[in-house]
């Protein structure tokens, strides 16, 4: 698998919402990345809150699936997440509906969210908030990989890492 675009803003409201609005003019697994996101949610639209510039956001959209591959979908996200938190020796555990821990902090929300036509998933956008290198979260149980690891990580790198893991894992 190797065709993806990556649009990457500085700030923006919400990479999920810009993908689910502009859907049909964006291209098969086009990702939205940002340094910020104001209007940023978690389930049940609950605020997902990052420090500017500190953290990974990003929303993945994928078109035109069976509906049957939605258990798939979200098998290979957390799957990829895992491997790419045990690179940095972490020892993730998943805790429904949607996030992953570290212990008992919480390192990283995803959230599905799906427009359906029968039995056709026009799409899916799967929004991934990893927290990297923000420390102070305001009296949330929740962690991140400096926080972890005692250094600032490139966050760069490790948004490369996770994609190269998930484009070797994804299968149409």
């Amino acid at each position: 698998m190797n065709n993806y675009t990556i649009l990457t803003f500085d700030e923006i409201s919400s990479t999920s919402d810009l993908l689910k609005e502009h859907y049909s003019s964006f291209s098969n697994f086009t990702i939205i990345k940002a340094n910020y996101q104001s209007e940023g949610r978690g389930q049940f639209d609950r605020k997902w809150i990052s420090n500017q510039g500190e953290n990974l956001l990003f929303s993945i959209l994928l078109k035109d699936l069976n509906i049957k591959n939605l258990e798939f979908l979200k098998k290979w996200i957390i799957e990829g997440l895992f491997k790419l938190l045990k690179s940095y020796n972490m020892q993730p555990i998943f805790k429904e509906p949607n996030d992953i821990y570290i212990n008992e902090d919480k390192i990283c929300g995803i959230l599905f969210e799906t427009r359906t036509l029968n039995d056709l998933l026009e799409y899916v956008v799967i929004g991934i908030g990893l927290n990297i290198n923000q420390t102070d979260f305001n009296g949330i149980k929740a962690t991140s990989i400096k926080k972890i690891n005692n250094y600032i990580v490139d966050k760069d790198e490790v948004f490369e890492k996770l994609l190269e893991i998930l484009l070797s894992s994804y299968k149409t």
